[in-house]
């Protein structure tokens, strides 16, 4: 395992949870590349983002779109994470749950799995990865509870 990617990763982590915290996208910056890209893969947010101020504006945009408009978030780690080599540096894959209350709603959630590239110390690629499984929860949620909420990236 890559200790110095695991640490990428981990400071991240660390900094995103501050950073929805107080709203200072700033921090983020120098964990990025300023190449880097951002695929959502699979469920009704798939999207392709480039560039560095691209993925944050984009990230910022769904938080305050969905989590930020709900009364509970909570984020668990259910699987790795996974360090592997890539040609340029190494991947970290995690498997996750997103849970969100809203009002009186019952608690939605549902899974996903991040795969965090890094190579020189910076995130080269994120992508977030959702099965039609992972999403079969999602829609009914959203329509009886979030209807004017949108996660959206772009």
């Amino acid at each position: 395992m890559d200790q110095a990617a695991m640490q990428v990763f981990m400071d991240y982590a660390a900094a995103f949870e501050q950073t929805y915290v107080d709203d200072d996208w700033s921090r983020l910056l120098p964990f990025f590349a300023e190449d880097a890209t951002y695929h959502v893969v699979g469920g009704p947010l798939a999207c392709e983002i480039a560039g560095r101020e691209a993925i944050l504006k984009g990230l910022k945009k769904s938080i305050d779109g969905l989590d930020r408009r709900c009364d509970e978030r909570v984020i668990d780690l259910i699987d790795g994470p996974h360090v592997n080599s890539t040609p340029g540096g190494h991947a970290i894959d995690i498997g996750w749950t997103a849970s969100y209350r809203r009002g009186d709603s019952p608690m939605l959630v549902f899974p996903g799995r991040s795969v965090v590239t890094v190579e020189q110390g910076r995130i080269v690629a994120l992508q977030d990865e959702y099965t039609d499984e992972d999403m079969r929860t999602l829609e009914p949620w959203m329509e009886k509870y979030g209807a004017d909420l949108d996660g959206s990236y772009v």
